[in-house]
């Protein structure tokens, strides 16, 4: 045999000592024959009755189709010693606590005194002295979850009170009692016949493949496995699992997952997997193809227990509190005169259609605090960012000036300072889309978001409407016949989907406004018209500008046009390069232009 077949050999010898996968029916699983831990550095039960109604509709699809094949319910991945009770698990918490609760449902419903033992046995053991039996359950959520879920779910009775014993704390316990809540409205509608059937089905016929193992390492692998294939991980989970697993201390465990937990509640799922992803760009200054997790797999690959420490305290926690401030941008806390102004810049970064500004935005934070240098950075930042965007640059190409720039935050001013200016090329492309016809050059989104921060320009007082704005045409992209006669086809064609001939409106007011000639078109804008949907005024500071006007014709389009051009790029420091008209001038206050010091 060759040396490497044998080194393969020994390998899956070795692993199959720690790796063991069997097959069991659900009343194998939640039987006496295991107890699930869910470990500390699991993510919190997160199952809507969104998942937890299709289960149940699932399982009676299943039913009914009948056959002899068993139903399975996918896999487990547990860390148990052999011959123990308790298994921690890696993966599948989702599952066995929605199965839990649904048991538990069955049995507090049932009055057929077998089938309530049967499907009872599942959730809750009671204590029986001639067994020598102690009072336990089969499922141990997280440990801040736990007296919750025994109270409101497993103990005999618990789903079929109108509330839990005491109010959820969290949201993983109000996703629990909700659950309940659902499925026994939901298994209530069976008849009694069909709920025995499930019972029996749930019991016998479905199955999940139990892998167990003694080696956290093992079992973290076989977790990134699953997550790679697309299942209900994600790569925080994945990071998470494998930074806590490198403590030994089990107080440190609890505690730096709790933390962990807490972070990712504030920010929520995506922020904060965002999050994790940005301090990774800020460390590489740069894309990874790797992905997220294996980045943080490698770097943490030989770190001791004080490595982990100090990055969950010294990075990721000041990190998260800076990155909640750049994601809501309510500048609390810079000093008051700051403020006002460090929420406009975050209002226009914020408006860029992409995201990958966000890491500068971050670094800068992290080393310069809420500071006016700070705040220089980011106004300057804005402009590149938008101008990238206009210029359709593609990622790569913005990572790449990204990863620079956070390169120099810690070179001399002069260097930093050219990263975060556009090239004459850079500044050339996006002053001809900015000037051009940005409505058919860019997706709708785009061009509302362009129309959005010019109208925190324009607005002496910014207005947030809730719902769909949408972008209205002056000049109709199609005018009725013997309408509009004030332009011919060649300006028609060059002013349609131009800057100043656009407005930002509400669904319902666009529609109604349609190609209506513009007098009547303006008093459907401000809620006058015979056929405007209702009657509020229009608030978007680039519709107040219309309301005194008598008529839509060149020379008034071309003064809006120049007023609007020069207030984006005097914000953005876009050279005006190829200058379309005759500029109006700005007021000194109009914008004010913070230099980079």
């Amino acid at each position: 045999m060759l040396a490497a077949e044998k080194g393969r050999e020994s390998q899956n010898q070795g692993l199959n000592n720690v790796i063991h996968a069997e097959e069991h029916t659900v009343a194998e699983v939640l039987g006496d024959k295991f107890i699930h831990e869910i470990p500390p550095y699991q993510r919190p039960y997160a199952w809507t009755s969104d998942e937890a109604l299709q289960l149940v509709e699932d399982l009676r699809e299943a039913m009914n189709a009948g056959g002899d094949e068993p139903y399975f319910l996918g896999s487990i991945v547990l860390i148990r010693p052999q011959k123990e009770t308790i298994g921690q698990v890696v993966d599948g918490q989702q599952r066995l606590t929605t199965l839990t609760i649904l048991a538990a449902v069955l049995r507090d419903i049932e009055t057929n005194q077998d089938a309530l033992e049967a499907i009872g046995g599942a959730v809750y053991i009671k204590p029986n002295l001639f067994k020598k039996q102690v009072e336990s359950v089969r499922v141990l959520p997280h440990f801040e979850d736990r007296i919750f879920f025994r109270e409101a779910i497993q103990d005999p009775g618990a789903t079929c009170k109108p509330a839990p014993a005491h109010d959820p704390k969290n949201e993983a316990q109000r996703l629990m009692w909700g659950n309940a809540v659902a499925l026994r409205n939901r298994v209530l509608e069976m008849a009694i016949e069909d709920r025995q059937r499930l019972v029996s089905f749930l019991l016998n016929n479905c199955v999940l493949v139990v892998v167990s193992t003694e080696s956290r390492g093992a079992a973290l692998r076989i977790f990134r496995v699953l997550n790679d294939r697309g299942l209900d991980l994600s790569n925080a989970d994945v990071i998470k699992a494998d930074l806590l697993g490198k403590f030994k201390d089990q107080a440190d465990i609890k505690h730096q997952a709790a933390r962990w937990r807490e972070f990712e509640t504030d920010l929520g799922r995506n922020d904060f997997e965002n999050l994790l992803e940005s301090l990774r760009f800020i460390r590489e200054k740069g894309k990874n193809r790797s992905s997220l997790s294996e980045a943080y797999e490698t770097r943490f690959k030989n770190a001791s227990p004080e490595d982990v420490k100090n990055f969950l305290n010294h990075e990721l926690a000041p990190a998260k509190r800076w990155f909640a401030e750049i994601v809501d941008g309510l500048g609390a806390d810079f000093p008051p005169d700051l403020q006002s102004e460090f929420s406009e810049v975050l209002a226009g970064l914020r408006l860029v259609p992409n995201k990958d500004w966000i890491p500068v935005a971050l670094a800068a934070a992290m080393q310069f605090g809420a500071s006016e240098r700070l705040l220089s950075i980011l106004l300057k930042l804005e402009g590149l960012a938008w101008i990238m965007q206009l210029g359709r640059r593609y990622d790569t190409q913005r990572m790449n000036r990204y990863g620079e720039i956070i390169g120099a935050l810690a070179a001399p001013h002069e260097e930093l300072a050219s990263k975060l200016v556009a090239t004459a090329e850079e500044n050339d492309d996006a002053w001809a889309a900015l000037s051009g016809k940005i409505y058919s050059k860019f997706p709708v989104r785009v061009t509302r978001a362009v129309l959005e921060r010019l109208d925190r320009l324009l607005s002496e007082q910014v207005v947030v409407w809730i719902g769909q704005k949408t972008v209205e045409h002056i000049l109709p992209q199609t005018p009725a016949q013997g309408e509009w006669g004030c332009f011919d086809s060649d300006e028609r064609e060059a002013i349609t989907d131009t800057i100043g001939n656009l407005v930002l409106l509400t669904s319902r007011k666009n529609s109604s406004a349609s190609n209506l000639p513009f007098l009547q078109k303006r008093k459907v804008y401000f809620g006058l018209g015979e056929t405007s949907a209702g009657k509020k005024r229009a608030t978007y500071a680039s519709v107040q500008e219309l309301s005194e006007l008598p008529d839509w014709d060149v020379s008034v389009y071309r003064s809006r046009q120049d007023r609007h051009l020069s207030l984006l790029a005097k914000r953005w420091g876009i050279r005006q390069t190829v200058p379309s008209g005759n500029y109006a001038p700005l007021d000194s206050d109009a914008v004010r232009s913070v230099p980079l010091t």
